[in-house]
Protein backbone atom coordinates (compact mmCIF):
# COMPACT_ATOMS: atom_id res chain seq x y z
CA UNK A 1 0.00 0.00 0.00
CA UNK A 2 1.38 3.49 -0.78
CA UNK A 3 0.24 6.34 1.65
CA UNK A 4 0.60 9.34 0.43
CA UNK A 5 -0.13 12.58 2.28
CA UNK A 6 0.75 15.33 4.54
CA UNK A 7 4.70 14.80 5.44
CA UNK A 8 5.49 12.15 2.90
CA UNK A 9 8.91 11.55 1.97
CA UNK A 10 10.80 10.01 -0.69
CA UNK A 11 12.04 7.49 1.24
CA UNK A 12 8.57 6.25 2.61
CA UNK A 13 7.24 6.01 -1.02
CA UNK A 14 10.55 4.82 -2.57
CA UNK A 15 9.98 1.71 -0.17
CA UNK A 16 6.24 1.48 -0.75
CA UNK A 17 6.37 0.70 -4.24
CA UNK A 18 9.47 -1.14 -4.86
CA UNK A 19 9.74 -1.95 -8.10
CA UNK A 20 5.89 -2.03 -8.81
CA UNK A 21 3.27 0.93 -7.92
CA UNK A 22 0.71 -1.00 -5.37
CA UNK A 23 -2.81 -1.48 -6.58
CA UNK A 24 -3.97 0.34 -3.00
CA UNK A 25 -3.21 4.20 -3.21
CA UNK A 26 -4.70 5.95 0.10
CA UNK A 27 -4.80 9.93 0.25
CA UNK A 28 -4.77 11.13 3.58
CA UNK A 29 -4.83 15.06 4.01
CA UNK A 30 -4.03 18.03 2.25
CA UNK A 31 -1.31 17.87 0.34
CA UNK A 32 1.49 20.53 0.59
CA UNK A 33 4.07 21.59 -2.88
CA UNK A 34 6.46 19.50 -0.37
CA UNK A 35 4.66 16.67 -0.29
CA UNK A 36 4.07 16.88 -3.83
CA UNK A 37 7.71 17.27 -4.66
CA UNK A 38 8.93 14.09 -2.43
CA UNK A 39 6.46 11.91 -3.55
CA UNK A 40 7.53 12.76 -7.18
CA UNK A 41 11.04 12.64 -5.92
CA UNK A 42 10.19 9.20 -4.23
CA UNK A 43 9.06 7.59 -7.46
CA UNK A 44 11.67 8.33 -9.84
CA UNK A 45 13.87 6.96 -7.06
CA UNK A 46 12.31 3.96 -7.24
CA UNK A 47 12.50 3.97 -11.20
CA UNK A 48 9.30 5.14 -12.15
CA UNK A 49 7.41 1.32 -12.05
CA UNK A 50 5.30 0.34 -14.26
CA UNK A 51 1.98 2.18 -13.03
CA UNK A 52 3.60 5.35 -11.84
CA UNK A 53 2.21 7.69 -14.59
CA UNK A 54 -1.72 7.46 -13.30
CA UNK A 55 -0.16 9.07 -10.16
CA UNK A 56 2.22 11.58 -11.96
CA UNK A 57 -0.99 12.79 -13.80
CA UNK A 58 -2.45 13.05 -10.58
CA UNK A 59 -0.01 14.96 -8.99
CA UNK A 60 0.77 17.17 -12.04
CA UNK A 61 -2.98 18.45 -11.56
CA UNK A 62 -2.80 19.34 -7.92
CA UNK A 63 -3.12 23.18 -7.50
CA UNK A 64 -0.53 22.65 -4.87
CA UNK A 65 2.14 21.20 -6.86
CA UNK A 66 5.52 24.19 -6.81
CA UNK A 67 6.14 25.15 -10.40
CA UNK A 68 9.80 23.51 -10.44
CA UNK A 69 7.66 19.85 -10.26
CA UNK A 70 5.54 21.20 -13.00
CA UNK A 71 8.22 21.80 -15.18
CA UNK A 72 9.85 18.26 -14.66
CA UNK A 73 6.35 17.09 -15.51
CA UNK A 74 6.15 18.45 -18.67
CA UNK A 75 9.88 18.16 -20.10
CA UNK A 76 8.98 14.08 -19.57
CA UNK A 77 6.41 14.98 -22.51
CA UNK A 78 4.15 11.67 -21.29
CA UNK A 79 1.45 12.20 -22.56
CA UNK A 80 -1.07 11.00 -19.53
CA UNK A 81 1.43 13.34 -17.34
CA UNK A 82 0.21 16.35 -20.25
CA UNK A 83 -3.01 15.92 -19.73
CA UNK A 84 -2.85 16.02 -16.08
CA UNK A 85 -0.71 18.96 -16.37
CA UNK A 86 -3.84 20.40 -18.15
CA UNK A 87 -6.28 20.13 -15.52
CA UNK A 88 -4.37 21.98 -13.31
CA UNK A 89 -5.53 25.78 -13.40
CA UNK A 90 -2.73 26.99 -11.20
CA UNK A 91 -0.03 26.21 -14.20
CA UNK A 92 2.42 29.12 -14.99
CA UNK A 93 1.22 30.92 -18.05
CA UNK A 94 4.22 29.68 -20.22
CA UNK A 95 3.05 26.33 -19.22
CA UNK A 96 -0.46 27.24 -20.16
CA UNK A 97 -0.03 28.15 -23.09
CA UNK A 98 2.53 25.54 -24.41
CA UNK A 99 0.02 23.10 -23.37
CA UNK A 100 -2.58 25.32 -25.41
CA UNK A 101 -0.09 24.94 -28.81
CA UNK A 102 1.28 21.39 -28.40
CA UNK A 103 1.45 19.37 -31.26
CA UNK A 104 -0.60 16.43 -29.40
CA UNK A 105 -4.41 17.20 -30.55
CA UNK A 106 -5.95 15.38 -27.53
CA UNK A 107 -3.31 17.57 -25.05
CA UNK A 108 -4.01 20.74 -26.94
CA UNK A 109 -8.06 20.20 -26.95
CA UNK A 110 -8.40 19.22 -23.58
CA UNK A 111 -6.11 22.54 -22.42
CA UNK A 112 -7.84 24.73 -24.50
CA UNK A 113 -11.05 23.43 -23.07
CA UNK A 114 -9.90 23.79 -19.75
CA UNK A 115 -8.33 27.08 -19.77
CA UNK A 116 -10.64 28.94 -22.04
CA UNK A 117 -12.07 29.88 -18.54
CA UNK A 118 -9.40 30.76 -16.44
CA UNK A 119 -9.48 33.89 -15.47
CA UNK A 120 -5.65 35.69 -16.41
CA UNK A 121 -4.00 37.73 -14.36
Amino acid sequence: MLRIGKGVTREAVKAAVGRRVPDTIVYDDVLEGGDIREAVAGLRAAGTPEGSMPIFAWLAAHSNAPEDVLRDLYADGVHEVLLGLAMNRSLPQDLRQALMTHADENVRHHANHVFFKVKRH
